[in-house]
């Protein structure tokens, strides 16, 4: 799965990116997830995770953005863009199947559902592994986005103001947030893609759970499991194991610690020369991570990839690129791949966007978009 970089076609691809993006110098950003090939990494104006590219795109001045992500993160940095700004994704068919799993109109029936059962408006706290249209939803119904890197943070804030939190598409993320903030189990429902009620461990009383759990998924963490954990430290003992919180409750509470591919990062980025690490998470970045930091042991905990990441590849971001020179010298000519969102979409999308950083950053940082 992971590309050779130094290739001699990859050489001379990566060398016409840098000459266009040296020709369109301020006016050009490209933002990478840290899923990308290290190619492609390589070549980002900056490397995050959702939240910190959400937050960093939000900022750009650039008047064109290449965003090398899957399709909702390019969705969230056009719903974010000033008047004027262009949002590129060098492949529009790099979806996620979790936001798939989630769909507004069915999330919005069961919002009232659940409305009339609590007595009171639920707040939905989506996910940033959602499209547009779910946003928007959320914005209306006066909500926020949130990242793996600052769910606890946001539920904390709506369950301070005695609200009630639907929280989706993904299932784990929403559990393991709520077992780090030791939320009662009969306080916690969760709610199948069927649209169906099914109690959590106790059966509880849906009107007296405080937190609604979407049941989706990501495919990639999903694959992870308490077994894998128990080899490794069988093949590595001393090894610290870290996973993202996407995978499922008991490999969390069978890992050393979890956190956003951000913290997982970081987490390795400051070990100790010689430390060993086991990190359940996309294999492309722990493949990446390992060969940054060649003085500690990195290793997958099971190879485990997302083919959506790597759709965005040397030769589809040159294309895109070629598309803004040559718009650039002919307005006819169309730009590539351009994200649009409907106005309509957009705005209340922009809304819960935009409260994700009040939250988490206070209301001073939020920047960017059309109100």
């Amino acid at each position: 799965m992971t590309a050779n970089g130094n290739a001699p076609g990859n050489q001379d691809l990566s060398q016409q990116i840098r000459a266009i993006k040296q020709r369109l110098g301020s006016r050009l950003v490209m933002p990478a997830h840290h899923y990308q090939r290290a190619e492609i990494v390589a070549l980002a104006d900056f490397i995050g995770d959702s939240y910190r590219l959400a937050k960093e795109g939000a900022a750009a001045q650039a008047d064109y953005i290449v965003f090398c992500g899957v399709r909702f993160m390019a969705e969230s940095a056009a719903i974010l863009a000033r008047p004027g700004q262009k949002v590129l994704i060098p492949d529009p068919v790099a979806g996620c199947p979790m936001a798939d799993m989630i769909e507004a109109e069915a999330a919005e029936t069961i919002l009232q559902s659940l409305d009339k059962l609590c007595g009171q408006t639920v707040i939905p706290l989506t996910y940033m592994n959602s499209y547009a249209d779910m946003k928007a939803l959320t914005g209306r119904r006066g909500g926020a986005i949130c990242t793996s890197s600052n769910a606890a943070k946001l539920l904390t804030h709506y369950f301070a103001a005695g609200q009630p939190v639907f929280f989706g598409p993904d299932y784990n993320l929403g559990i393991n947030t709520a077992r780090q903030l030791k939320l009662p189990a009969a306080e916690i429902f969760r709610v199948a893609r069927d649209g169906s009620r099914h109690g959590l461990v106790l059966d509880a009383d849906p009107a007296k759970a405080r937190l609604y759990l979407w049941d989706g998924f990501c495919h990639v963490h999903k694959r992870f499991k308490p077994e894998d954990i128990a080899a490794a430290r069988q093949r590595h003992p001393g090894s610290h194991i870290i996973v993202h919180p996407e995978s499922d409750e008991a490999v969390v509470q069978a890992a050393d610690s979890s956190g956003s591919t951000e913290a997982i990062y970081k987490a390795v980025a400051t070990g100790q020369p010689g430390s060993s690490w086991i990190v359940g998470t996309e294999a492309s970045f722990v493949h990446r991570i390992a060969a940054e930091f060649g003085d500690r042991l990195v290793l997958p905990l099971r190879e485990s990839y997302c083919f959506n990441m790597a759709r965005i590849t040397l030769d589809n971001v040159l294309a895109c690129l070629q598309s803004i020179e040559s718009h650039e010298s002919t307005a006819a000519k169309p730009l590539l791949h351009l994200v649009q969102v409907d106005e309509a979409i957009r705005s209340d999308a922009a809304a819960a966007l935009k409260a994700m950083i009040a939250i988490v950053e206070g209301p001073a940082l939020v920047q960017g978009g059309r109100s």
